[in-house]
């Protein structure tokens, strides 16, 4: 028993470390891709953010009528299906096909054949073959529907990721300073419609935080004064739903994606980011824990659904 233990235990520790491995090169690999690809991909989100930004907000007017989780429904069963006709023109149907009943021949053959270590070793290659060959048919349909797909998710996630700050209730703000030459106790909030402070500035670290608490109803910009510049931020106070800009950054395209409504910060002046820690939504349709999981739900449902009308394989 202590030798099986070991063997178990030694075995463990060989696949954390392989783990481990594999995700030290891909991150080494998607470090240098964010490094050579990063600019671009910030340049081109900086022109598209806003003309999604309107395009949702047209989308958005149309549903404005119906309750939130009726809207998500809506839009997750519309982008289920408009995915499985975007999978059926660009995939290889044909070859997909063929896989499958290669996959089935495999597994009847392990099924008959279990007497025999020889067909059964080689259908089981033959699984792992079809299982590579389904794979590589399917990505490419993947790379043309994640561009969009990411896209649509910003929109939907500053709207159903966090909520307007109500009137009254409190929240953190924390501006990270990107020059060191600037002093965080130097730094002011400019009074506003939209927010009274309670506390702050606190300073360290880079970082000056302040704890306010909601004002008047609407959409209102924050001005911070650091050395003698002046630095927006909206913030957004109220019950109505809507899109919500939780952080505004210099650069980074990765930040860029998950919060597209305001552009970014000029490089150079001081600051590296303005974050709002607004809450997050508390319903079975929005907040951090279920809007996506039921947009993925309900869109493949509807896929689903209507796999037959369209003649798809996958």
């Amino acid at each position: 028993m202590d030798l099986i233990n070991n063997v178990l235990l030694w075995g463990g520790d060989v696949v954390a470390s392989l783990w481990q491995g594999i995700k030290d090169v891909l991150g080494a690999i998607f470090s240098i891709l964010g490094d050579w690809a990063g600019p671009v991909l910030s340049w081109l989100l900086a022109l598209l953010n806003p003309i999604c930004a309107k395009l949702a907000d047209v989308c958005y007017a149309v549903l404005s009528p119906l309750p939130v989780w009726a809207g998500l429904t809506i839009i997750s069963a519309v982008t289920g299906v408009l995915m499985l006709g975007v999978f059926r023109y660009t995939s290889n149907q044909t070859a997909i096909k063929k896989v499958k009943d290669d996959i089935k021949a495999n597994l009847l053959c392990l099924k008959l054949y279990k007497d025999s270590l020889g067909v059964m070793f080689r259908a089981q290659a033959g699984l792992v073959w079809a299982a590579a060959r389904q794979m590589r048919y399917m990505l490419f349909p993947f790379l043309v529907m994640l561009p969009p797909m990411l896209l649509m998710l910003a929109q939907m996630g500053v709207r159903y990721q966090w909520r307007p700050l109500q009137t009254g209730e409190r929240m953190n703000i924390e501006m990270t300073l990107a020059d060191a030459l600037v002093d965080p106790t130097d730094v002011a909030l400019k009074p506003s419609a939209g927010m009274i402070v309670e506390a702050g500035p606190v300073a360290g670290d880079k970082k000056v935080v302040w704890r306010v608490r909601g004002g008047e109803p609407g959409r209102h910009l924050l001005e911070f004064v650091l050395a003698g510049a002046t630095v927006e931020k909206e913030i957004v106070i109220g019950n109505e739903f809507g899109p919500v800009s939780a952080k505004r950054m210099v650069a980074g395209w990765t930040s860029q994606l998950f919060h597209p409504i305001e552009t970014l910060l000029v490089a150079g002046g001081g600051v590296s980011s303005i974050e709002l820690f607004y809450p997050g939504g508390d319903s079975w349709f929005s907040g951090p824990t279920w809007w996506m999981l039921s947009f993925f739900v309900i869109s493949m449902a509807f896929a689903l659904i209507f796999k037959p009308l369209f003649k798809v394989t996958f």
